[in-house]
């Protein structure tokens, strides 16, 4: 026999946290809708400008490093796709009849009234333009976000999406079917310069940015089982505690994690490193910016910073101090614990009685007759 423990406890909270079939599903079959109408769209457009261009697309953030949870208080928080589209660096070069501001705003509408006509055609999606991104809001508990980038040309059919292969072969056109036949590459395999980002400021000023998401990706991508638990659990703890859908965004969390655990990667000892983790925050010193920021470092990035307003990182710090010491307590029962920690984390946490379980593992004991 064998008795329960804390770890039962998280792990069978990272089971009911973690995104359905269903939602995967249907994660998919927006994913393939919006690489189709982008691929026809775009090209569509830039046809009548003489050349028509295919653009390339990749899965990236969450999805791509596996540490998506179900929303905690949907429509507030949602399952967030990031999925990178890429155009060549020279269709948005300034070459003296198109400046790079006219540019950006031209990739933005450009995705964005495909986006729009793609979200008319099913019921309850919406389509919004937000700084970073064009994003169709596809449930109450789904996202769809859509970074617009630009690549330098020759690197341009080097980007490919791994899940390209799930598609339908007869859903692309000719052209469309040579590129799939390809050999995909990974994000090591990516250019680590002229990657910009189109932005806009909410004011219909438009702009570029350096930005290479290949970092970022390939350093969480590469992360253990282990890992991704800690960080899945940080984040439900997020997404508890600021129930409006703010605070710390995703990122500044599993670099703190990263920064607590010296980037050496967690045991499967969840409720040892989750200790560790929150001391660690309630705890840590954190460099101030200007215009009331705290940064820590980008842990794929010696040279990059993640930042987060500092009136959060306080908030952050105060829960962690209380839901730290929630799970230390050695002298409560595991039920009493479990309760204690359902209050940092919510009802998806389960309540565990002190029963001892049968240890399958271990062959039953006999009794030799005579």
């Amino acid at each position: 026999m064998t008795s329960k423990t804390l770890n039962d406890g998280f792990h069978e909270y990272l089971d009911n946290i973690k995104v359905t079939q269903k939602v995967k599903d249907t994660l998919e079959d927006v994913r393939i809708k919006v690489r189709h109408a982008l691929t026809e769209g775009i090209g569509a457009e830039t046809e009548k400008e003489g050349q028509r261009i295919r653009p390339r697309f990749m899965t990236q953030g969450s999805a791509r490093y596996k540490t998506q949870n179900m929303p905690c208080n949907p429509p507030k928080q949602q399952i967030d796709y990031d999925y990178g589209c890429y155009l060549p660096l020279s269709y948005h070069e300034d070459d003296g009849s198109c400046k790079p501001q006219k540019a950006a705003k031209d990739f933005f509408d450009i995705v964005g009234g495909i986006l729009s006509r793609l979200a008319s055609q099913h019921k309850g999606w919406k389509y919004e333009e937000h700084k970073k991104c064009c994003r169709l809001v596809v449930s109450e508990d789904i996202h769809f976000d859509v970074p617009l980038y630009s690549v330098p040309d020759k690197e341009l059919k080097t980007i490919r999406d791994s899940r390209v292969a799930l598609e339908s072969v007869g859903a692309f056109s000719q052209s469309d079917s040579a590129d799939q036949e390809e050999k995909d590459l990974e994000w090591k395999d990516l250019p680590t310069e002229s990657i910009m980002l189109a932005e806009n400021d909410g004011e219909n000023h438009y702009s570029w940015r350096a930005s290479d998401p290949r970092l970022l990706n390939v350093y969480f991508e590469g992360k253990s089982d282990d890992d991704h638990a800690i960080y899945r659990i940080l984040k439900g703890w997020r997404d508890y505690n600021w129930q409006n859908g703010d605070g710390p965004s995703s990122i500044f969390l599993m670099s703190l994690a990263e920064k607590a655990c010296n980037k050496t990667g967690f045991s499967s000892d969840i409720e040892s490193e989750l200790k560790d983790a929150l001391r660690f925050i309630e705890t840590c010193p954190l460099k101030n910016e200007d215009n009331g920021l705290v940064s820590v470092e980008n842990p794929a990035d010696s040279n990059d910073t993640i930042k987060c307003p500092e009136q959060e990182f306080q908030k952050l710090q105060q829960y962690a101090r209380g839901f730290r010491s929630a799970i230390v307590n050695s002298w409560a029962s595991l039920t009493d614990v479990c309760v204690m920690a359902q209050s940092h984390l919510g009802g998806r946490f389960p309540i565990l009685s002190d029963v001892s379980t049968p240890n399958f593992r271990e062959p039953p004991r006999t009794t030799r007759a005579g």
